[in-house]
């Protein structure tokens, strides 16, 4: 049996949060303490980036869905809303593609609508150029090269607390104000661990428009536009978002002013997403 990190609050329909990369499942709890009084959230660590156990080879859309699936059928949970963001919203669009009967809804925060770049430099700064190289020596050589490099960068070592300095600039960077929540996750960082390397492979080499455009679960994605805050990625956020909308897929479309971190937008439409998750009242309204 697998062994996952989770934290479980609420009552009702459950539903799973699958954080962004570098994340714990922390960074879901505003939404889970917003849902708490109709949802069960279950705040997942994704594995082997926290404290989930990894995945200790190539890592598949299909390896992905089957680790979400896993913990469903584990614990009992049967059909669940899916709730997920960046990096987390690719392994919970995997799960809600491969196992569509096991998925009620599934909401994506700024997951979907765009390929992730092949030099990624916007995510990872300068590391970003060598991303490329690295997937092609992984392509070659897959888990042994992931254990040669996590010798290197896996540190038992305790994180510091988070600086006011390293909180301001990463609401600067990311176009949010400065907020408790915000705090709370950045000071619980994912740690990179065994296996952690091949989910951000994995996730490297997945074909996200490919798993959209084979959606049949009822989908709800809140995007950031990027207006005012990234010009480039506005464009291309705009491009994508009128491609993806040529093609009748089973997705509600809600646009924020802002960037990646949707969920963390004061503006963001907690309500909404609560109506969405309540299958019952919403079929009972249509």
């Amino acid at each position: 049996m697998r062994h996952y990190y989770t934290e479980v609050m609420g009552n009702g329909c459950p539903v799973i949060f699958l954080p962004a990369g570098g994340f714990t499942g922390e960074e879901g709890r505003s939404l889970a303490e917003a849902l708490r009084d109709d949802f069960e959230v279950h705040l997942l660590d994704l594995p082997g980036f926290g404290r989930s156990e990894g995945i200790n080879r190539v890592v598949t859309s299909k390896q992905l869905a089957d680790w979400v699936n896993d913990y469903v059928v584990t614990h009992r949970l049967g059909p669940v809303h899916v709730m997920a963001h960046s990096l987390g919203g690719a392994v919970g669009l995997a799960f809600a593609t491969h196992y569509p009967k096991q998925v009620e809804r599934l909401v994506l925060l700024d997951q979907g609508h765009k390929a992730f770049p092949r030099v990624p430099l916007r995510e990872y700064g300068v590391f970003g150029l060598a991303v490329p190289l690295l997937s092609g020596l992984y392509r070659l050589f897959g888990p042994r090269l992931v254990r040669k490099i996590e010798t290197k960068v896996i540190s038992d070592e305790g994180t510091s607390p988070v600086t006011e300095e390293q909180v301001k600039a990463f609401c600067a960077q990311t176009g949010l104000t400065e907020r408790d929540e915000i705090r709370r996750a950045l000071n619980d960082p994912a740690k990179l661990g065994r296996g952690g390397l091949n989910l951000l492979f994995g996730f490297y080499h997945l074909d996200v428009p490919q798993l959209m455009r084979s959606l049949q679960v009822p989908t709800l994605l809140i995007y950031g536009d990027f207006v005012g805050l990234d010009d480039k990625e506005a464009r291309v956020t705009k491009s994508a978002m009128m491609d993806l909308q040529r093609h009748e897929l089973p997705i509600t479309y809600i646009r924020m002013t802002g960037g990646h971190f949707v969920h963390w937008n004061p503006a963001f439409p907690i309500e909404q997403v609560r109506q969405f998750l309540q299958v019952e009242k919403v079929s009972g309204l249509s």
